[in-house]
């Protein structure tokens, strides 16, 4: 009786390694898509306000300025390392 570990390194296959690589190729794109779309969300969001704010800030409208300056905010943070490549 062996009580030594089974290497999976060693077990892998090519179709393995390729879906991995598939996997991990989506998600970086993923991400950068997010990002992206949240760095021009973070720029394009402040022309709403100005229509938002030219009605003066009412009770309903308050908690609508409130909302777009929080998604605003997220938007700026997740979208701050967005860089343009031309791929």
């Amino acid at each position: 009786m062996s009580n030594a570990t089974p290497n999976h390194a060693q077990n892998t296959s090519p179709v393995t390694n390729w879906a991995a690589d598939v996997a991990q190729q989506g998600t970086l794109a993923l991400r950068a898509t997010v990002r992206g779309m949240s760095f021009w969300a973070a720029i394009l969001l402040p022309l709403v306000y100005l229509p938002l704010l030219s009605g003066g800030l009412g009770s309903q409208t308050g908690f609508i300025f409130l909302g777009l300056l929080a998604v605003n905010l997220i938007a700026l943070f997740v979208g701050h390392n967005h860089t343009h490549t031309n791929q």
